[in-house]
């Protein structure tokens, strides 16, 4: 029985056994070449991904913002705190509220041991992308008159001073990125008929909103 033969390049004549070797070894390269592709891209999305996130408060404020809100929510949810925070998207900036009771005990203006995480993981947040925080303190309208808190007035302001006080202090956040201020009862969120209603509305909120 006479062999198949066909030409090769250079103009010889190969076996079919020898061809069908050079035909496979082809694939196996071009195998490995695709494969050294794929490699390659996503080395390079990677690289580009990591680019983005550095860049991003340059190129999107309102993606930084939503990205840094959603990885305090991812934080809090964690803490068990998802029922006494709440978080709203303003484009450009968030708003994180809390119910007071997280922070501060009744009618007092210290802040509880127990919230300093939430605030150190803020103040991570604040550092990672400049962002500005403004501290608002909020009570319903239960009567207050101490010798220290005359009024709602005194005690609202008090705890978001004190707030930002650690931020400044703990965190070392720069001056002109912090602000604070107490609102007292007249910011109301909820009716303050219910005992539900003054709960929401003993708050105390900060708003991140990325510097210019």
């Amino acid at each position: 029985m006479e062999k198949e033969y066909s030409k090769s390049c250079w103009g010889g004549e190969v076996g079919a056994a020898a061809w069908e070797t050079i035909y496979c070894a082809l694939i196996l390269i071009l195998v490995a070449f695709f494969a050294m592709l794929a490699s390659y891209s996503k080395t390079e999305t990677k690289k580009i991904e990591q680019f983005m996130q550095k860049n991003i408060t340059l190129e999107d404020p309102d993606l930084s913002a939503a990205l840094s809100m959603k990885s305090l929510m991812r934080y809090f949810k964690k803490a068990g705190l998802s029922k006494s925070v709440r978080f709203e998207n303003e484009g450009g900036r968030f708003k994180v509220a809390f119910e007071s009771n997280v922070f501060f005990s009744s009618g007092l203006a210290a802040i509880n041991k127990e919230a300093y995480p939430c605030l150190d993981e803020m103040i991570k947040v604040a550092r990672k992308d400049t962002f500005s925080v403004r501290v608002e303190g909020h009570t319903d309208n239960v009567p207050i008159n101490t010798k220290k808190f005359p009024s709602n007035w005194e005690l609202s302001t008090a705890r978001a001073v004190n707030v930002l006080r650690y931020l400044l202090e703990r965190g070392g956040l720069p001056t002109q990125r912090l602000s604070a201020v107490g609102f007292g009862q007249y910011h109301p969120v909820e009716s303050n008929d219910t005992p539900e209603g003054r709960q929401k509305n003993r708050r105390v909120e900060f708003y991140f909103e990325l510097s210019s």
